[in-house]
């Protein structure tokens, strides 16, 4: 069977081209605004990141283009009119606007202004186009649905690299990153994180995504597009058994749960736990050992947690003493602005050991990167989303139960990936982080969008 598939490996670089093309078709003349966010979190994930490279500007390489930059652009033009009070929601639009206003702050005060800005062009910028992108959501109800049906190709656009570097040992694409120890030493490890590079950022990244993707399939009704939805699932869960990343592991519980006992209309608490049941039931039919194959590297957890060497316990305990010294700005942007202080913290001469470019913990990231008052920030309108499409879902009309089911899932996926937060550093990524502000910004789209429209 593997012998008649390897061939096919010539035609993946056509296919994609031809979608593509087909793609950029539809988003730039077509303002098809489902297809185009498709096409953002797809140049994001493969272009930006995996690839690395955008339309360079000489001497500006910091500063040059990226190609997803250029589709937000026609993402934004087509925005759909606003559809909030300005009255209702100025509260969390300061919130967002003082959190990133800090991070700018955080870059003047790095190392030098050169690296913070140039840290925050690579990380915060990305993170505030996907929001800006997003926010707004799409003109008609069905487009949430008809984006979650096409971003079922983006999924198994990742999973077949998976696939194909597990059982043909074999790159599906090539990247420099491939040759990075980012990826070579998970790979050595059997731990795979396909166009993410890094295990843990595709088990996040699949955290964030999977409970409202698992909707989207039990609320198809058309054959074909059903078999196509179940063959998306089913390739995000073998991309992320095949992480083995135990935080998103652990973190996709917390969704899951909020998946099964929020009340939701036209889906009972039973209904629901059926529906993951057959899930289960059918991963288990198409990937028999999955679950023991998941769960391998849960063996080694307690060496990674002790006291008296460099672990995450130690590195958690000094960046808490460095974010203690610098309680209201941070140290500033940038890793080497971090390794610096973690240096002078006393790491290095009490572990005997070099210490890690981030604390590999978001929330103690934000703190030492950019104050305790960024991290209540970021705290503060994640709950305010949260408490605010909670009471949506309980509030829409049975008419309008498809959205209140993708409301849904966009909070449990929102909620698994805050818990993914703690054990690593997904908010300073170029793949992860943009892909969190699209599932945010579309959360409050239909937050807002269900109390009816309301020019600002």
């Amino acid at each position: 069977m593997l012998e008649l598939l390897l061939p096919l490996q010539r035609l993946f670089k056509p296919v994609l081209i031809l979608l593509l093309l087909w793609s950029s078709y539809r988003t730039i003349f077509m303002r098809d605004r489902a297809v185009g966010l498709v096409l953002y979190l797809a140049l994001v994930i493969i272009v930006d990141s995996f690839l690395n490279t955008g339309i360079f500007i000489p001497g500006m390489e910091y500063g040059s283009i990226r190609y997803s930059e250029v589709c937000a652009l026609f993402l934004i033009l087509y925005n759909p009119p606003k559809r909030y009070s300005k009255r209702d929601n100025r509260l969390f639009f300061k919130l967002l606007f003082l959190y990133f206003f800090l991070y700018l702050v955080a870059a003047f005060r790095g190392i030098t202004i050169e690296d913070g800005l140039n840290n925050f062009r690579r990380y915060i910028i990305p993170q505030i186009t996907a929001l800006w992108v997003a926010y707004r959501g799409f003109d008609k109800d069905e487009d949430y649905g008809r984006f979650l049906f096409y971003f079922m190709t983006l999924l198994i656009l990742i999973a077949l690299f998976t696939f194909w570097d597990v059982f043909f040992d074999r790159w599906i694409m090539f990247s420099e990153g491939l040759n990075t120890q980012t990826y070579s030493s998970g790979r050595k490890n059997g731990r795979f994180g396909s166009f993410f590079l890094n295990p843990n950022y595709m088990g996040a990244f699949a955290v964030l995504v999977f409970p409202v993707i698992f909707i989207r399939t039990l609320l198809e009704r058309n054959i074909i597009k059903t078999v196509f939805c179940w063959t998306g699932v089913l390739a995000l869960t073998f991309a992320f058994v095949e992480t083995q990343s135990r935080g998103p592991m652990l973190s996709l519980l917390v969704a899951m749960s909020f998946f099964i006992f929020m009340p939701t209309k036209g889906y009972s608490f039973i209904k629901k736990t059926a529906f993951l049941i057959v899930l289960v039931f059918v991963i288990y039919l198409f990937m028999p050992g999955f679950f023991e194959h998941a769960i391998e590297r849960f063996s080694t957890i307690e060496s990674e947690m002790a006291m008296d060497k460099k672990s995450r316990n130690t590195v958690w305990e000094y960046t808490i003493e460095v974010i203690r010294n610098n309680p209201l700005l941070g140290v500033g942007l940038g890793e080497i602005t971090y390794f610096k202080r973690m240096i002078q913290a006393g790491f290095r001469e009490e572990m005997m050991a070099r210490p890690l470019d981030n604390p590999h913990n978001s929330y103690l990231e934000i703190a030492v990167t950019a104050g305790i008052p960024a991290l209540i920030l970021f705290i503060s309108f994640n709950a305010v989303l949260i408490r605010k499409g909670i009471s949506k879902i309980l509030a829409l009309s049975e008419s309008a139960k498809d959205n209140s089911l993708y409301l849904m899932g966009f909070i449990a996926g929102l909620l698994g990936f805050l818990a993914c937060l703690f054990p690593d550093m997904y908010l300073f990524t170029q793949n992860v982080a943009p892909a969190y502000w699209i599932i945010f910004g579309l959360t409050y789209s239909i937050a807002i969008k269900a109390e009816g429209p309301e020019e600002a």
